[in-house]
């Protein structure tokens, strides 16, 4: 169309996830409109996110596991100002019936037992204790859908030897209980701090 360009389809995947994001700039006004999709590993939609740049206007609908809408807000330059939402049939409910849940990924024991984990496993790098090398690696990993740990990286290292002593710790925690978002299974990014100190 004459005055408008677009930037078509995409695709990121995330975990099992797809997301879709289509872009088109009208011109001159120079405004863009976002189209989010968000797709589980089932096929179903999770999410419709549609948003225009310069207006800060926002739809947004959200989707249970079987793809039935749940929830449908408008937003205007960030701030929510209607919302509707939808039982399992369709039916027009409260809201405050249909919250957004989240809860973060638990490691066994609780997050006391994270810390008790990693400082129990450091083993002090006899190449890094000789160069009198010390200081915080700050790792980041994700919690998958199934409670695995995966890509594990150094956000911010020390020495290659911590950095890699760091990483074998993470490698090696246990199963933890996934994170949920309106109680389905997501996965969660995560920042870890591991400190080696020379006494």
């Amino acid at each position: 169309m004459p005055g408008q360009s677009q930037l078509d389809s995409i695709f990121y995947v995330a975990s099992k996830r797809l997301m879709r994001v289509r872009a088109t700039t009208w011109q001159p006004a120079g405004d863009t409109l976002i189209t989010t999709t968000d797709w589980r590993a089932n096929g179903k939609r999770s999410g419709l996110n549609i948003s225009s740049g310069v207006k800060k206007h926002q739809e947004h609908l959200a989707f249970d596991t079987e793809g039935r809408t749940r929830r449908k807000t408008v937003s205007e330059r960030g701030k929510e100002i209607s919302a509707e939402c939808y039982s399992e049939t369709g039916a027009s409910v409260p809201c405050a019936e249909y919250q957004y849940v989240e809860k973060m990924p638990v490691y066994p024991g609780g997050h006391q037992a994270l810390l008790a984990y990693i400082g129990s496993s450091v083993r002090y790098p006899k190449e890094a204790l000789k160069k009198r090398n010390y200081g915080v690696v700050h790792l980041t990993f994700v919690v998958d859908e199934t409670g695995h740990v995966s890509y594990a990286r150094v956000k911010k290292g020390v020495s290659p030897e911590l950095d890699a002593e760091a990483l074998r710790v993470i490698s090696g925690l246990a199963r933890f209980e996934p994170g949920q978002q309106n109680g389905e299974a997501v996965p969660v990014f995560f920042t870890v701090p591991v400190t080696f100190a020379i006494r």
